[in-house]
């Protein structure tokens, strides 16, 4: 998998956000702050010169139109991120989309691909999309949606674990964060994989959050347990690796029951 996709966030990390209840688009750009910068200047001299700041702003969009228009708009203006935020959604799952767009672009970068992310706080229904399948069902001018299964750590001390979270399963939530690709983008993702057929990766999804609770865990009840642990190779279960191994991972999260994700 092309990815690299961060799976591990501490609650602490999530960002404090305050947004009116419309619909629109949250941008995401880091800059460098320098005497001369047009957005966040500093005098000369001034000891956080050279630093970089992170700017998020808001900005009302009709619900139809947002994906495409935060696809485009990440590009053109050339932001890190942008987040497609609706009125309905909780203030955990926009701040934790607003989190993840940075990683997302972080791994991304390390990895030498399209690094301007597009993430959603909720499913996004995209007129004309498809949903993460088979690339041949990603047609040139579509855009697709791809779950994340990103582990929220809520307990702030103790050993620490990925990304500032602690180790162990105590304290920790499975969450999903929807991101939005240009059909370009997603082929550069899947690296030459097929990954799973039809819409099977959104319906197994509930079970693919119970198994990644499992695997943390390191429950020996896990159906195919030393399968599934071989497959993952001693690492978490993330969306990455069901594109690596779609038929065992969503056979294992069919056999443990689908809820809603």
């Amino acid at each position: 998998m092309a990815g690299g996709d961060p799976h591990a966030v501490a609650a602490a990390d999530l960002p404090r956000l305050r947004l009116p209840y419309v619909d629109g688009l949250i941008t995401i750009d880091r800059v460098r702050r320098t005497p001369g910068s047009p957005v966040c200047p500093v005098p000369a001299g001034d000891p956080s010169a050279g630093h970089q700041v992170t700017r998020v702003e808001f900005v009302a969009a009709d619900p139809g139109q947002a994906a495409r228009t935060a696809v485009a708009l990440v590009e053109t203006a050339d932001l890190t991120a942008v987040a497609v935020h609706a009125r309905f959604a909780p203030v955990v799952s926009t701040a934790l989309a607003v989190c993840f767009a940075g990683r997302l672009h972080d791994a991304r970068t390390a990895r030498g691909l399209a690094s301007r992310v597009v993430v959603a706080d909720h499913r996004p229904e995209l007129a004309g999309a498809a949903a993460g399948t088979a690339v041949g069902a990603a047609a040139s001018g579509s855009l697709v949606r791809l779950p994340h299964i990103v582990a929220v750590h809520h307990r702030p001390d103790g050993e620490r674990g990925p990304q500032g979270g602690p180790k162990g399963s105590a304290g920790v939530t499975d969450r999903v964060v929807w991101e939005i690709m240009s059909a370009a983008q997603y082929r550069a993702w899947l690296g030459g994989l097929l990954g799973p057929a039809g819409d099977a990766l959104e319906r197994h999804l509930g079970g693919l959050l119970a198994l990644a609770g499992l695997v943390r865990a390191r429950w020996a009840q896990v159906p195919r347990h030393d399968e599934v642990l071989q497959a993952l190779r001693g690492g978490p279960l993330t969306i990455g690796a069901v594109y690596r191994h779609p038929g065992l991972l969503l056979a294992v999260a069919a056999a443990l029951g689908d809820r809603e994700a």
